[in-house]
């Protein structure tokens, strides 16, 4: 049922399969056109952006960009592709997947997010945030970035803390793992995927992180956590390690697509589908 590396859409309300398909060989993100009628995907080894139509999972255009694709985001009609090892970020035209103008960033560009000026921020592993066509922010050394309680937040994956971009103030992680992706949850709270010591076998932790108050909720522990999204009144966790997915709501916890293994998740409320990025190969 479950392609080795490709999309898999499951129904939004209760996670019911709905199609699946083979997409690349090393898919490493995904997110959805703001119309939910494509997917676009990152594949990372072979250094290719694809477009996915929905709910037919037929590819549109693929656009080779080298350099490991790493984080996506859809911007002012620009498709943001951070290259990891190009030591920049690309614009594509998400229409064809046309080349429109490269951003050279410092090495390791990772996730990406807006910030509360409309600036695309992209998140660092050399110990920053570049704001495209901006300056940068001091931040933690890691891979993830979202904005929470008015502040952008940072991830020092290596430290396991939080670090408030622009300030030298560190919160850490309750439990002794290490944080690879960072997303806005309900209110003024910042969602918390990280990874245990040995990231396929060990558990690793999901977060919620209070931004007003400074406390933790410890939300699941499965291994390898890459990606946690808040969708609607749900929070949905990519436990890569587990071979599943994870729906939080009203403190139950359920689990999708057992024997999918999941690395990346965008939600399309439009066509009513959470859209899952797999590879077994990660």
């Amino acid at each position: 049922m479950y392609p080795e590396t490709g999309l898999v859409l499951l129904t939004l309300h209760d996670g019911t399969w709905a199609a699946s398909a083979s997409v690349g060989s090393d898919v490493v993100a995904v997110i959805v056109s703001e119309d939910g009628k494509t997917a676009y995907l990152a594949d990372s080894a072979p250094g290719d952006v694809y477009a996915v139509s929905l709910p037919g999972l037929q590819v549109a255009w693929k656009q080779h960009v080298e350099g490991a694709p790493f984080g996506l985001l859809l911007d002012h009609e620009r498709l943001f592709v951070s290259l990891f090892s190009g030591a920049s970020v690309v614009e594509l035209d998400p229409l064809s997947g046309t080349k429109l103008a490269t951003d050279p960033v410092p090495a390791g560009p990772a996730a990406m997010t807006v910030d509360a000026g409309g600036h695309v921020v992209v998140a660092g592993t050399r110990g920053q945030l570049t704001v495209i066509g901006g300056g940068q922010l001091a931040a933690g050394n890691g891979f993830g970035v979202a904005e929470a309680g008015g502040l952008l937040w940072s991830a020092d994956y290596e430290r396991a803390e939080l670090v408030p971009a622009g300030d030298d103030h560190r919160v850490g992680l309750p439990l002794p793992v290490f944080p690879f992706w960072l997303a806005p949850g309900a209110g003024t709270s910042l969602l918390v995927a990280a990874e245990g010591g040995t990231e396929d076998t060990d558990p690793g932790g999901v977060f919620s992180f209070d931004t007003m108050t400074g406390s933790f909720t410890t939300l699941a522990t499965p291994k390898d956590p890459d990606q946690v999204l808040f969708s609607g009144s749900t929070i949905f966790v990519a436990a890569h390690g587990d071979r599943d997915v994870l729906a939080i709501k009203a403190g139950m916890t359920n689990v999708w697509a057992p024997g999918a293994a999941a690395v990346a998740l965008a939600s399309d409320p439009a066509l009513g589908y959470l859209v899952v990025a797999v590879n077994a190969h990660e």
